[in-house]
């Protein structure tokens, strides 16, 4: 029998030894290291020790969580810019609203209800985007209901209270947009590795989604051993409840000669 922590990096999982890992964490504040090479984070205490945190994306060639989040924001921002329009354009052609009422179908909406911050700051934020949010949604209710006796009516509703409300959810979604980093620190997950010669290490990953265990016979190996880059190296695929999950033999902190 053997166990394994799953982790996911975006639609990607991997697989890793549990017996490699001393502990799971929420992703740390970090000091940056001058010099040291692109994949390693950072540092940060922990116990007695000062320990290195390496960034799992960076080792499969991925942007940083951050920098995904940069990325998303602005297209959070363009869909909810495209929804009023959307809303103006129903009132004035008579015609289905073509979005959603709904503030939890919405790809803000899915992604407010998944982050559960532990950053107080970003907490507080969170809970002024999400109430403005849903305000939003909620608007197009009685803006619709109006548009089908007054269209005259609905566009006055529109200026005067939902562009009030969208300006406010905006704003508080750019401030989101402003602690991207400590956003990502809060989504993310670090695992503590034992690491060559029982020095321990980090890696910083998206989500922790399982730990499972199996027999050896379920795991598919791979001919040969496998090199991912300068810093691991996989042998096997697991086939999860219908995921390929790939097996990582080992990380390491410094790069392979």
């Amino acid at each position: 029998m053997k166990s394994f922590v799953v982790f996911s990096i975006l639609d990607q999982c991997f697989g890793i030894d549990i017996e490699s890992v001393k502990r799971i964490l929420p992703s740390q504040p970090l000091t940056k290291m001058p010099d040291e090479d692109e994949h390693i984070e950072g540092m940060f205490q922990y116990q007695d020790e000062v320990l290195k945190v390496v960034s799992f994306r960076h080792l499969i060639g991925l942007k940083s969580y951050s920098a995904q989040l940069r990325t998303l924001f602005p297209e959070l921002k363009d869909q909810h810019k495209e929804w009023l329009d959307a809303l103006t354009h129903s009132v004035d052609e008579g015609v289905p609203f073509s979005k959603t009422t709904d503030p939890h179908a919405c790809q803000l909406g899915k992604w407010i209800d998944s982050f559960h911050p532990d950053n107080v700051e970003v907490l507080e934020i969170m809970k002024d985007l999400s109430f403005h949010h849903q305000r939003l949604h909620h608007s197009a209710i009685d803006v619709l209901a109006l548009g089908e006796t007054c269209v005259e009516e609905a566009h006055v509703w529109i200026e005067k209270n939902v562009q009030e409300i969208y300006e406010h959810t905006m704003s508080y979604l750019s401030k989101i947009e402003d602690k991207s980093e400590e956003v990502a620190v809060d989504l993310q997950r670090c695992l503590i590795l034992k690491g060559k010669d029982n020095v321990p290490f980090g890696i910083n990953i998206d989500a922790v989604e399982d730990i499972v265990h199996i027999e050896e016979d379920a795991l598919h190996k791979a001919s040969t051993l496998q090199t991912m880059g300068s810093f691991m190296n996989v042998d096997s695929i697991l086939d999860y409840e219908g995921k390929l999950v790939t097996i990582v033999k080992d990380i390491r902190v410094e790069k392979t000669a």
